[in-house]
């Protein structure tokens, strides 16, 4: 199992500190066996929404991180009166992520809020190739700080922390590799009996590897003052299809990923994220990028399921919608009305969820995708 990330938060005046604790932590972890890809730094968000305008907040953002040695930086959530300057920031940068918080923890949707993205997103893949730097804008819905992940990842001020966010879609396809034995019957009986297993099997390896992971990292608090809140054990995948969570999803269900019974399975994954012990931070559920895992690219393509199927399953733990290849003629209404539903499910069940939605220019529902870039497996574009 790779490290996608280690994010450290931390308040501008606390950068350097926390670049040398996480800079510290990426080396026990290798020494540990690890593959450690990104170094992440989420901000302040005040930093972002008193600043004299968002554009150079962005670019001097980019530049503390880099000169930290950081590969990402998160300007957190921009406040809903400043998200029309956002286009304009991103463009101008090339590392920098952000959002806009459309759901309160206490559910409550924002509806301006949800507006001024909606327009974001409709401007930015209009304005900037393929509408790529929709990867780098995302909808967040009653998500807390903390979390390891971008684009959800904020620092909200106070004490500095580290999160890690492991690539742990591979150890749920290790999982349900060894269920395989069981036969790929596909009778409700036959994928009970595959799903307990496969919980148990889950569950033990995240919590060998969660104290594989603190283990690595104690003594960080004291020797720097930042907090290691732990990992997220979200189910992040990757475009290899050993760490394809669409896969392990298929291995445990006997059908192809979108057939009944797959948000059973789905359920199952966040049972075993839950039954590990470890301590729970972020979304510690089951992430569903269409465009970031090479079967769930398939299955689109094949058009086994649909947004509002993804937005089903995140109800039993997801992270929403996330880097979903729509139209590139989607009207801002309909991306408005998408981002209402991941609000008001986000604002109902109380669990966060989020929204990477990625229009695409020149391209109709039902065209392939043509991304050169090699964390995207490429796809149909989504009917709306």
């Amino acid at each position: 199992m790779r490290i996608r990330t280690l994010t450290t938060g931390a308040c501008e005046s606390e950068v350097a500190r926390a670049a040398r604790a996480v800079q510290e932590a990426r080396r026990r972890l290798e020494d540990a066996g690890y593959i450690v890809q990104t170094l992440r730094l989420a901000l302040d968000t005040s930093r972002t929404n008193y600043a004299a305008d968002v554009v150079t907040a962005a670019r001097d953002a980019e530049a503390l991180a880099r000169n930290a040695g950081f590969d990402y930086v998160s300007i957190g959530r921009v406040a809903t009166d400043r998200l029309a300057s956002l286009v304009e920031a991103l463009a101008a940068t090339e590392i920098v992520f952000a959002s806009a918080r459309l759901a309160g923890r206490d559910g409550t949707v924002d509806a301006l809020a949800t507006a001024a993205a909606a327009r974001v997103i409709a401007t930015l893949a209009s304005t900037t190739p393929n509408g790529f730097s929709n990867l780098r804008f995302a909808g967040l819905a009653s998500v807390a700080p903390g979390s390891p992940f971008f684009p959800a990842s904020y620092h909200s001020g106070g004490e500095p922390w580290l999160a890690v966010g492991p690539e742990a879609a591979s150890l749920a396809v290790e999982a349900a590799h060894e269920v395989e034995e069981d036969g790929a019957d596909s009778s409700v009986q036959a994928v009970a009996v595959r799903t307990h297993r496969f919980i148990e099997n889950l569950k033990t390896r995240i919590a060998d590897h969660d104290a594989r992971i603190r283990t690595a990292l104690n003594g960080i608090d004291g020797a720097y003052g930042v907090y290691v809140a732990g990992c997220d054990w979200s189910l992040a995948p990757h475009p290899d299809i050993t760490c394809s969570i669409g896969a392990a999803v298929e291995r445990v269900l006997g059908a192809p990923f979108g057939a009944p019974g797959t948000l059973a399975v789905i359920r199952a994954c966040t049972d075993a994220i839950r039954a590990a012990g470890v301590i729970l931070i972020g979304f510690s559920g089951v992430m569903l990028p269409v465009l970031e895992d090479a079967t769930l690219a398939q299955r689109n393509a094949e058009g086994r399921y649909g947004w509002r199927d993804l937005l089903a399953f995140s109800a039993v733990c997801g992270t929403g919608l996330d880097t979903v290849p729509l139209p590139g003629d989607a009207s801002i209404e309909q991306i408005e009305g998408m981002l209402a539903e991941v609000a008001a499910l986000a604002g109902a069940l109380r669990k966060p969820l989020t929204a990477r939605l990625m229009p695409i220019p020149g391209l109709r529902a039902g065209d392939m995708t043509a991304f050169d870039f090699p964390y995207f497996v490429n796809t149909r574009v989504m009917a709306i």
